[in-house]
């Protein structure tokens, strides 16, 4: 049989039982979109999550810690850190309490004390504006917190702007040598806004703090190494002095692990959706089967031989799970779509930004289409088996 008639015979089923085909076809796809749904959603999540947490500089850092109370992290320990070999670099932190003041209005928030260099390694970014740099003496970056907490709506109006935040520092977390209140006699400028609407806090250049406020400890230091094989090796000689460790590449690590036992399951919650899509395409080609009995016998008193049944049966099974395939995936794109605009506008509607829930890998994709032909394909091997051995005679006589 050509290749030309097989196409033909086996497409001859959108003319005759039309309904019967694009319902099995959409039965298929059902199938298909929620694997891809689910899967998609899967990994959306987890690029939300650690595209907030990656950077270059952040991977190469190690975080590191006082292990207890006694141990005291002060300049000396952070200079000994310092000399380590391997070590490109280090930014520690110190963080205090303070009080924000904004025209008549007090707010009570986190302060940290740190270099610009400490962003890189933290891998902290903004999402209006930017971080200040190291000649930036009067720049202040503030969490999304902060700025609701004083009743600004809109970010961007703040930038650039002498706001007259006003911060007092009080003895908190890091031994001073003045205990008590400590004015910083000018204002701060938001150069940046943290999107982060959980934390009050906001990072002030350390240089200048310490012009006031005397700072003995820091609470952490955030060390760069000169590659990622150096990693193992500093982080040991660090533990060995006392301190903790921990480092985002090991983060990363092990969120990446929690998110492929998600997909799994989210894929094992569609897989059972395409599993009731493929009986019901099974169940459609044996019905067909059945129907066209008399049609094989007399396809086999004109000479088609017992191959060219089966590839016919198997044709229009691949081909139906093929279409399923498609449709599915476009079907997956929609049902994507109308999800993240509705909990977009939900975030929208509470002062939340908008993000992209599902994220569609181009080999993942394709893998789902061939899937559905794999599907189609087996689910063509039964009938079209059974055809190619059902005797000319019998199948003439079959009502």
């Amino acid at each position: 049989m050509k290749i030309v008639d097989l196409f033909s015979l086996s497409t001859r089923m959108f003319r005759t039982r039309p309904t019967r085909t694009w319902l099995t076809i959409l039965g298929i796809s059902v199938g298909i979109s929620a694997v891809l749904f689910l899967v998609a959603l899967g990994y959306g999540l987890q690029s939300v999550i650690l595209e907030k947490i990656v950077f270059n500089q952040a991977l190469l850092s190690l975080t590191v810690t006082p292990a207890n109370e006694i141990i005291v992290f002060n300049e000396k320990a952070v200079g000994e850190i310092r000399q380590i070999p391997k070590v490109a670099d280090v930014a520690p932190q110190a963080t205090l309490t303070g009080q924000a003041v904004f025209g008549s209005l007090y707010g009570t928030l986190d302060l940290h004390a740190v270099d610009a260099n400490f962003f890189d390694y933290a891998g902290i970014a903004t999402f209006i504006g930017e971080v200040f740099d190291d000649s930036e003496s009067d720049q202040i970056i503030v969490s999304a917190a902060v700025l609701k907490l004083f009743g600004i709506e809109d970010p961007q109006s703040v930038l650039g702007k002498q706001l007259n935040i006003q911060v007092v520092t009080v003895k908190s977390g890091v031994n001073t040598s003045s205990p008590g209140t400590v004015l910083i006699p000018h204002p701060f400028t938001v150069k940046g806004v943290i999107e982060d609407l959980q934390g009050s806090y906001a990072y002030i250049p350390l240089k200048e703090i310490a012009k006031y406020v005397p700072l003995e400890e820091y609470d952490q230091v955030r060390v760069k190494v000169e590659s990622d094989k150096d990693l193992i090796g500093v982080e040991g000689v660090i533990i060995e002095k006392g301190f903790q460790v921990a480092s985002l590449s090991d983060t990363i690590e092990q969120a990446n692990k929690i998110f492929q036992i998600v997909q799994i399951v989210l894929g094992l919650f569609g897989a059972v959706a395409l599993v009731v899509s493929s009986i019901g395409m099974f169940n459609t080609m044996t019905v067909t089967l059945l129907e066209r009995t008399n049609e094989i016998g007399i396809m086999r008193a004109l000479g088609a031989n017992k191959p060219n049944l089966k590839h016919l049966f198997l044709a229009e099974s691949i081909i139906i799970g093929l279409l399923g395939g498609v449709v599915g995936v476009l079907l997956g794109f929609i049902f994507a779509a109308l999800f993240n605009l509705g909990v977009n506008s939900l975030a929208n509607h509470f002062g939340g930004a908008s993000i992209d829930l599902f994220y569609f890998p181009n080999w993942f994709l394709g893998g789902i289409i061939a899937l559905s032909a794999i599907i189609g394909f087996l689910s063509g091997v039964f009938p079209a088996r059974r055809a190619a051995n059902l005797e000319p005679l019998e199948a003439l006589r079959y009502k």
